[in-house]
Formats: structure tokens, C-alpha cells, sequence
């Protein structure tokens, strides 16, 4: 069996390689010749997969390594009786830990106030489902936009786009999806911007596309005072530096980007590959407690420490600062690309331990609910 695998999957050799020849690639530069001896096909978000890939191919088995699949044609998979599996949900405790430190830059940068604010969710999936419940868990009030989950369940009453967008944070966490009864993209746009309040938080970490950014460089023109935190862009990698150089904090698509999401990602694929091949599954449990580092954090337990620190777990606005000179001097898609790359081995909160000492009762309370754990 010949398997194609994008050569920046985590892990992919160790999971793969025991079932047949593995072949790694370049994910930008895949090509269709490349793949007609291929039965299997392993990619990231970088790679478009569609019958202009595919066609002529004997690939039986595509997986992308992404919670997202909007580079993949799946109704051609569909038809071509091509299985198909994505790593959904992998990576929800990396983008909400992102999420959590663009609200700590907030805090700390532009004198942002937690208590008594109202998140407003867009998309309440595996991730801004996850994002809720550690808001609640910590106390601060949270309502949640998901016309399609209102209609699947009924554990959690919802909200309208205009209520979500009411709030004093709004966080975007919605597939990008052009058709059907609730499209999302440019489901932002000039008159829903319009409607985010004075101050307000604007978090996005889904697509790009979601948010009509001609719009939202016009909005910031005109509204300095609201706190834009970006990960992802239209055209990437060649995104809008103009826009990139407006917003309070712009990375290039790595919200999701940790070791620990990246070994789950893995781990999905090798057991649907192996459930599609009917092949002995090498799942193992290791039985081993994951490993912490000990996180060293200068002050003691004053006003702040915990905001502190998540920019030091996660140096969020030291990464846009440069990431922003990057593009500024023209660097770019390989800046986007290089920073990724770089990114590929960051520590989620749930493998960070903190010295107890150092923080008062109530900010252990709120690390602890993000995952941290007290030596």
C-alpha cells in the first residue's frame, strides 16, 4: 500500500509508516501525477483536494490533519466512493487556550475588565462549546449563536447573530460554508461589525472568510477602541498586510497549533485509515500521566499574575509584534509559513504546572479551570 502524507503531520512516520510505503510531500506543492500510484492520501488545511488532484488517481482514503475542511471537496469524494475522515474536535483545547490569552492581552494591553462581561459565541461546536463551559465555570455570562445546533439539541438555549454580536467579547468559531440554509461566509459584514459595541472584543480563529475584512479595515478606521484578535485571513498565505498591521494581535492560522493537537489530529486519522483498510488497529494506551513543565513566573501573587500568566505560557502579542514586522517588510508567504512551522511544538495550559506560592486562592481557581495545574 502507498500512502501520501503532507510531511508536516505530526507523528506521521511512527503512525503510518507500519502500514506501507510512506511518501511524504510538501504541502503546497503536491501535484495529480504525484498521486497516481497512491491509495491513500493525508493532508493539512494547505492542500486543496479535489478532482483536479484526484482524477485519474486510485487514492481510496483522504484525511486531513484539520478540524476545518473547507479545502477539501467532499461531495467529489462522495461521488467518487472515496472515504473520507477529519480530525474534528482535535485541536478545541488549543484554540480556546489561544482564546483565553487573547483576553489576557486585552486585560493587560488595553485596560479590558473581565468581570461583569457578556461573551457572545458564534458557532458552539466542539470548540466554542469548549469556550463556553470554562467561561461559565469561571463565572462570566455567556450566550451562544449556532442556528444549526438549536435545531439538533436541546441542551443549551441559543441566541441570534445580532444578540451574539451585542457583546462585549465575540468570538467566531464556524466552518466556512457557502451554501445552505445558514451560510458563513461573510456572514460579518459591514452592518453586523456595525453592531459590536464600544470596547469591544473581536476574536476570530475560525476562517478568514467569515468576516468580510474590506469591511472590517473600514470599521477600524473609524473605531480604534475595539480590541481585534485575528488568526485566520482570506487569502492565505498571502494575506492582507494592510489588515494584518490594523488589528491589536494577527497570527497566521495558529490558534490550533499545539503538540498535544497535532497528536490528536494523528491519532484520528491512523484509526479511520485503519478502520478503512481493515487493518489491526495499533491504538495503545500508554498508561503514562502527561508530562508537565514547570512554569517559572517573575512577581508575586499582585492584580494581574494570572493574565501574566497565560502571555507567558503563551507569548501571544510577542508573536503578532513580529509576525506583523514580517509581513510589513514584505516577507509575506513565507513568513506565514515559516511561523507555523515554528509553532508546531507549543505546550497547551493542560501541561503547565505553577508554583502555588506565587498566586492567591482566586487565581489558582481561574488556572486551574484553563487547565494549569499547582506544585
Amino acid at each position: 500500500m502507498k500512502i501520501f502524507a503532507d510531511q508536516n503531520i505530526l507523528a506521521v512516520e511512527s503512525r503510518f509508516l507500519r502500514h506501507g510505503d510512506l511518501r511524504c510531500f510538501d504541502g503546497r506543492s503536491i501535484r495529480r501525477e504525484d498521486l497516481f500510484d497512491a491509495d491513500a492520501l493525508l493532508v493539512r488545511s494547505i492542500t486543496r483536494v479535489d478532482e483536479t488532484l484526484l482524477a485519474g488517481t486510485k487514492i481510496k482514503f483522504v484525511g486531513t490533519a484539520t478540524s476545518g475542511v473547507d479545502h477539501i471537496d467532499v461531495e467529489y469524494l462522495r461521488r467518487m466512493g472515496i472515504d473520507f475522515a477529519h480530525a474534528k474536535g482535535s485541536n478545541a483545547n488549543a484554540v480556546v487556550d489561544y482564546c483565553f490569552t487573547a483576553l489576557a492581552y486585552a486585560v493587560l494591553q488595553r485596560g479590558f475588565s473581565l468581570p461583569g462581561i457578556r461573551v457572545g459565541i458564534i458557532g458552539a461546536g466542539a470548540v466554542g462549546g469548549q469556550f463556553a463551559a470554562k467561561l461559565e465555570a469561571l463565572g462570566i455570562e455567556v450566550v451562544c449563536c449556532d442556528p444549526i445546533l438549536e435545531i439538533e439539541e436541546s441542551g443549551r438555549e441559543y441566541c441570534s447573530l445580532d444578540e451574539a454580536l451585542a457583546c462585549d467579547v465575540v468570538s467566531v468559531h464556524v466552518p466556512l460554508t457557502r451554501d445552505g440554509p445558514h451560510p458563513t461566509y461573510k456572514m460579518i459584514g459591514s452592518d453586523e461589525l456595525e453592531k459590536l459595541p464600544s470596547n469591544a472584543v473581536l476574536i476570530n480563529a475560525c476562517r478568514g472568510l467569515v468576516v468580510d475584512e474590506t469591511a472590517l479595515k473600514d470599521l477600524l478606521s473609524r473605531k480604534p477602541d475595539l480590541v481585534t484578535v485575528f488568526d485566520v485571513w482570506a487569502d492565505e498565505p498571502a494575506i492582507d498586510a494592510e489588515l494584518a498591521g490594523a488589528v491589536d494581535i494577527a497570527t497566521p492560522h495558529i490558534a490550533g497549533y499545539s503538540h498535544e493537537a497535532k497528536l490528536n489530529a494523528t491519532e484520528i486519522l491512523a484509526l479511520a485509515f485503519e478502520k478503512h483498510f481493515e487493518l489491526k488497529s495499533s491504538l495503545q494506551e500508554s498508561g503514562e500521566e502527561v508530562s508537565r513543565d514547570l512554569l517559572f513566573i517573575e512577581g508575586e501573587s499582585d492584580s494581574g499574575l494570572e493574565f501574566q500568566t497565560l502571555l507567558q505560557a503563551f507569548p501571544l502579542h510577542d508573536l503578532s509584534a513580529r509576525f506583523k514586522a514580517e509581513i510589513a517588510a514584505g516577507a509575506g508567504d513565507k513568513a506565514f509559513d515559516s511561523f507555523r512551522q515554528k509553532l508546531l511544538q507549543r505546550r497547551e495550559f493542560n501541561t503547565k504546572s505553577l508554583e502555588t506560592s506565587k498566586y492567591s486562592a482566586s487565581q489558582q481557581d481561574f488556572l486551574s479551570a484553563l487547565g494549569f495545574s499547582f506544585d
